[in-house]
Parts: C-alpha cells; sequence; structure tokens
C-alpha cells in the first residue's frame, strides 16, 4: 500500500484553491506564515500537528480527512487500514440495539462490515460486505432514497479519492474505480472538488421505507478507541 506523505501538501493545495484562498489568506487564518504554507505545499518542510491541525481547521477539513493525515504522519500509532475483523457478538448486539440507522463502516465509505435492521431498510440493496460507495454510485435505489443524492455522492467519491490509496492496494481502488466508472457521474465527481459550502455536513433527508416521508437526520460517526477497530460507527439520528 501506499503512504505516501506527498498526499498530504496536494491535499493542502488543492483544498486551498477550492476554497478560492491565496497563501497569504490561508495563512492568516489559521494564524501561520505564508512561508510555511508554501514549504508544506511543496513538501520541503513536514507540518506539525499543531500547524497541520490549524490549516485544516480554516479549511474546515472534515473529520475522516484528518484521521487518513494522522494515518499517513503516524502510521503505528492508527488502526486506518488495518485488517478487517468480524465484530465480537456483544459489539453486534450493540448495533441492533440503536433505534435509528447505524452500521459499522470502514473508511472512506468502503466496506459495509455490519448494519443494524433501520440501515439495511433505510437503504435498500446494501448487505455487510459490500462497498458502500459501489452501492452509492451504481445501485439506483440510492438516487431515490437519498435526497440531494448528488451533493452525498460527490462527497463520498471526494473521500474515496483522498484517502484510499493510503489504506487499499492500488488493485483493489483500481477495481473500485473501474466498476464506479459506468456511473455518468463518476468522471465528474472523481475529478473535481468538493466546495468548501458542500463540507459541513448538514443533515441529510433519507426516504422513510414506512411512511415515504422524507426524514431529516444528523450524520454521528464514532472511532472505536477500546478496543480498537478498523471500522467506525457510522450512525443517522433524526433531526428534531
Amino acid at each position: 500500500m501506499s503512504t505516501s506523505r506527498s498526499e498530504i501538501p496536494d491535499y493542502l493545495r488543492g483544498r486551498r484553491e477550492a476554497a478560492g484562498l491565496t497563501r497569504g489568506e490561508l495563512a492568516r487564518r489559521a494564524g501561520v506564515s505564508e512561508a510555511l504554507i508554501q514549504k508544506i505545499e511543496q513538501g520541503t518542510r513536514q507540518p506539525t500537528a499543531v500547524a497541520l491541525g490549524a490549516l485544516f481547521t480554516a479549511l474546515e477539513v472534515p473529520v475522516q480527512v484528518r484521521e487518513h493525515a494522522a494515518t499517513l504522519l503516524q502510521p503505528e500509532l492508527s488502526s486506518f487500514g488495518a485488517e478487517i475483523t468480524p465484530p465480537e457478538p456483544y459489539e453486534l448486539d450493540f448495533l441492533r440495539g440503536l433505534p435509528h440507522p447505524a452500521c459499522y463502516q470502514t473508511m472512506p465509505a468502503v466496506d459495509l462490515v455490519a448494519a443494524n435492521d433501520a440501515y439495511l431498510r433505510a437503504f435498500p440493496g446494501l448487505e455487510p460486505g459490500d462497498v458502500i460507495v459501489e452501492w452509492m454510485m451504481l445501485d439506483p435505489r440510492a438516487r431515490e432514497v437519498i435526497d440531494n443524492w448528488e451533493r452525498e455522492a460527490h462527497f463520498m467519491v471526494y473521500g474515496f479519492r483522498y484517502m484510499a490509496p493510503a489504506i487499499h492496494s492500488p488493485e483493489r481502488v483500481a477495481a473500485i474505480v473501474d466498476r464506479c466508472s459506468a456511473a455518468p457521474e463518476w468522471d465528474r465527481f472523481w475529478s473535481t472538488e468538493v466546495g468548501p459550502g458542500d463540507i459541513e455536513r448538514r443533515p441529510v433527508r433519507v426516504l422513510s421505507p414506512d411512511t415515504g416521508d422524507w426524514v431529516s437526520y444528523h450524520i454521528q460517526v464514532f472511532k472505536f478507541e477500546l478496543p480498537q477497530r478498523p471500522w467506525w460507527i457510522y450512525s443517522l439520528v433524526p433531526a428534531i
């Protein structure tokens, strides 16, 4: 697998340009020097955790990408990309006990490890073992049950584009890209940045399988600390 730290300079430059910021403007927002940003983007200086955190905050970088950057800088301290093992029975009991749609999934939204009944009913066609980004792009039901599907799908492809090469083998990334390329929007999603306004995770609207009405949910994502797991908890909580 590739864990090249050059991804961090490339990502920061791309986010800054997508936000329409000069290096000087980003420096003022982040409280760091313009010269430091130039060196980081050129790959001639490795950012400290403090500087990288300040830049990520100024650029409103989502938590998944922050975790990915930590993996690149200190891979020995992260479970990101570790071998996927089946959840223990008690972990499945916990998941099934959650009242709203929830699952265990790897980042960046690739493998569905396990899900409760509410999740499987909300997202028809998805089953444990499936690749979520493939379902999002290729299953027509995804477009029917997720409001503003284009924004959500673009955000998912964005995460996969930046993070998957450092987590999965080149062969697996290429296979997923090859399958997803059958979707007419794939090339556009893959080759364009997500606008800064869409980085903020607003509530997502999902079609209720019970009433047929749209339900707004807040997205909550949690990582395992004890015991550490290579998958995360993804849950939807009704927005009231």
